[in-house]
């Protein structure tokens, strides 16, 4: 399997582990497993706007290291 493959599928298990951690967050915080020093409404902000920047991120470096690559492997 090609490096720039793997790259990919490390991405996607990486980004799903994200947005289950997330869902997860959010889950805990609607049943009232955490307890958030602000308000819950803030508090699923915060977590949804860090993880969706984190996500966001880490998918950009994992596009360029994706065509890095790739072209090396030309």
């Amino acid at each position: 399997m090609n490096p720039s493959k793997r790259i990919l599928i490390v991405g996607i298990i990486i980004e799903f582990g994200l947005a289950a951690l997330g869902a997860y967050l959010l889950f805990q915080l609607k049943t009232g497993g955490l307890h958030a020093s602000t308000t819950p409404e803030e508090a699923a902000s915060t977590i949804t706007s860090t993880l969706g920047t984190v996500m966001g991120g880490l998918g950009g470096l994992l596009i360029v290291l994706y065509f890095v690559l790739r072209k090396r492997e030309q």
